[in-house]
This record gives C-alpha cells, sequence and structure tokens, in this order.
C-alpha cells in the first residue's frame, strides 16, 4: 500500500515592496503565480494531487481555486492556516519602518517567543492554531497527495511539531529558508499511528 503524501507549498512571491506580510491580503505578483503553478503542475505530473488545501488569504486562494477548477479536485479553505498576525507592522514596506520600529522588529527576531508586534499575534498564539490546522489536515483527510498551499512561517511551525522541536527558537524563523513557491514533502505510512516523515524541505523543482 503506498503512503499518503502531503505536499507544503509557499505561495508565489507577492506583488509588493519588502514588508512582513501576515494577515495582509496582498496578491502574488504575475511571476510568482506562473512560478507557483509551474511547480504545482509539476508535481501533479509527478503524484497526482486529490485533494487541495490553502489559507484565505489571496495569494493562496486564488491560485488554489484556479488549480481546483481546472483539474475538478476538492478545495478546502482553512482560516487558521493565515501567516502569522504582525499587528502594526503588518503590510508596513520596511522602507517606512523608523528606529522604534526596527528596535522592536529587532527583538521579535532575537526572542520572538517573548517579543511580538505591537497589536499583533504571539507566537504563542500563531503556533497553536497552525498544529491545530495540522492535525484537522492529517486526521480528517485520506488523500492520497494532499497539496497545501500556504505560508513560510506556517511551514516553519508545521515542520517543528512534526520533529519536536521548539517552535520557540528563533533559529526557525532566523536560519531556515522557506523560498516562495517552495514546496516540502510529507510522506504518511497507510497504517494507525504512523509517524509524518520529513522527505524534504523547500525545494523549487521537482
Amino acid at each position: 500500500m503506498s503512503n499518503r503524501i502531503v505536499t507544503l507549498i509557499r505561495h508565489g512571491k507577492v506583488d509588493g515592496p519588502a514588508a512582513l506580510y501576515g494577515h495582509t491580503n496582498i496578491a502574488s505578483s504575475a511571476d510568482g503565480l506562473r512560478e507557483l503553478h509551474n511547480n504545482i503542475q509539476q508535481l501533479h505530473q509527478l503524484n497526482p494531487i486529490s485533494h487541495i488545501v490553502c489559507s484565505p488569504l489571496i495569494r493562496c486562494a486564488i491560485p488554489a481555486q484556479e488549480f481546483s477548477s481546472a483539474n475538478n479536485l476538492p478545495l478546502q479553505i482553512i482560516d487558521d492556516l493565515k501567516e502569522m498576525h504582525f499587528g502594526c507592522w503588518d503590510g508596513i514596506p520596511f522602507e517606512n519602518f523608523n528606529d522604534d520600529h526596527w528596535l522592536t522588529l529587532n527583538q521579535f527576531w532575537e526572542t520572538p517567543a517573548t517579543a511580538h508586534a505591537p497589536d499583533g499575534e504571539t507566537l504563542e498564539q500563531f503556533a497553536g492554531r497552525i498544529i491545530s490546522s495540522w492535525k484537522q489536515i492529517h486526521t480528517n483527510i485520506t488523500a492520497e497527495h494532499q497539496l497545501v498551499i500556504c505560508h513560510g512561517g506556517v511551514i516553519r511551525i508545521i515542520i517543528a511539531h512534526l520533529l519536536n522541536l521548539d517552535w520557540r527558537n528563533a533559529r526557525l524563523f532566523r536560519q531556515l529558508t522557506i523560498d516562495y513557491a517552495s514546496h516540502t514533502r510529507i510522506e504518511i505510512a497507510m497504517q494507525q499511528n504512523a509517524l509524518p516523515m520529513i522527505k524534504y524541505i523547500g525545494l523549487n523543482t521537482v
């Protein structure tokens, strides 16, 4: 019996200047959409996708809906798969940050478990909803190949959860690169209590 596959893929490059686009509903650029579409098509040709899950933010939902419609595949939108909410920093171009912004942002990168954006989500809140979403994906859906279109922070938390790593560790966010349109493959044996196995992380080509 073949393994179940869950492919986590980050959305394409966004159509905007460098910033923390957490809950900001920014679209992908034309090049970003093209790269994401090409990578999804390659994944589909190698191992046919049978079910799609995505974040509700349009940089994930629009390509998910297009691929779902084109291939007549079921699509589930999970609200809690959104990226971390960065509060007052969310969507503000870095070029517009003042000294106070940079000071608090640097504190966040150094100790993300204890520092967070003003009016933003804490790392504990973010990790809690992502882990809950993963459990929903893992236990409620038995598709042979499930594609999850989501965000870089989401993928990092899922990886940490599966490997029983401390998601409070700043290195997870500072030293683990999850590029736009890159994909991470998880395989789960079709037997009771099988542990999800991470086959690779953050590939840009199949």
